[in-house]
């Protein structure tokens, strides 16, 4: 869909105005990098490089970093951590993992200085996972409030309050103009206010094509012109059907979604992944940005 590719530019959007920034990536560091390269940042953006942090929460190492700060003796800590009970209960307590995620991504965007690079952030971006494993997450920290006690039960309830306070948190979900992927994008959106009383901040239409701003008749005059100066070109064909099934999708999105549409379109002739991370932060910034800060 895009997402990680969307939440790197608005980050750099964001810390390019001078905002401390910290995207939250859904993929270890070290794959993120061999996937998108921020090469030349330094040297071509400082304000955004002195600004912009990337992190990738790992909900084991959050365990443990809990374990030893409730275990007084280190030798104690140890123990506990190496042990098999310990290495099976972070592995099938139903939502565990999850739960300690949310409550360390609670805790960078409440504005909390962060004790590890000792900085305190203006912008949090999450780059979600995956449409099931999101909203299982954001299950998760709602019934360990509803169904248990303790202080996992007062850490869900945290988060879960985090999350559904108006103005703390915005969801945008990403989607490109294919049949599969509006279908699960109006499920999720339909479940967050279902289940979670959440409501979308807006979808992001990304990788569009340029004919979709266009209004009906432009599009209608378009298609018959180039229809009639090529009329044996079966390429021609086959852009126009794709087009026409592109702005469907997008009604389609349209009636179900009671929120905002934003389009981004595809985008060629970067000579760069930065290039390309620049070129959308100047389309996606402004569009979330005032909504977002």
């Amino acid at each position: 869909m895009g997402k990680t590719t969307l939440s790197l530019a608005f980050g750099l959007w964001s810390a390019n105005k001078g905002l401390k920034t910290v995207v939250v990536s859904s993929h270890p560091l070290p794959e993120l990098a061999v996937t998108v390269s921020l090469q030349g940042l330094k040297d071509q953006y400082p304000v955004a490089a002195a600004n912009l942090f990337i992190v990738h929460i790992d909900p084991r190492e959050e365990l443990a970093n809990q374990v030893r700060q409730q275990v007084p003796s280190p030798f104690l800590a140890r123990a506990v951590l190496s042990s098999r009970i310990y290495q099976s209960l972070i592995e099938v307590a139903p939502g565990l993992k999850e739960l300690v995620f949310l409550g360390r991504l609670g805790h960078l965007a409440e504005r909390k200085s962060d004790e590890r690079t000792s900085t305190e952030f203006d912008v949090l971006i999450w780059d979600a996972p995956a449409t099931g494993h999101f909203l299982q997450t954001l299950m998760v920290s709602r019934n360990f409030d509803t169904y248990l006690s303790g202080p996992f039960a007062l850490m869900g309830k945290e988060v879960f309050q985090f999350m559904a306070t108006p103005g703390k948190v915005r969801f945008y979900p990403v989607s490109t103009l294919e049949e599969m992927a509006v279908e699960e994008t109006i499920e999720l959106c339909g479940r967050l206010e279902r289940d979670l009383t959440l409501k979308p901040s807006g979808v992001v239409c990304n990788l569009t094509s340029p004919l979709l701003n266009s209004v009906d008749s432009e599009y209608e005059e378009l298609t018959r012109r180039l229809l009639r100066e090529n009329p044996h070109a079966a390429g021609f064909q086959f852009i126009l059907d794709r087009h026409a099934l592109e702005r469907q999708l997008f009604q389609r999105l349209r009636a179900a979604i009671s929120t905002a549409l934003h389009i981004v379109e595809r985008r060629g002739g970067c000579d760069s992944d930065l290039g390309l991370l620049m070129a959308l932060a100047g389309v996606i910034g402004p569009r979330l940005g005032d909504a977002c800060l």
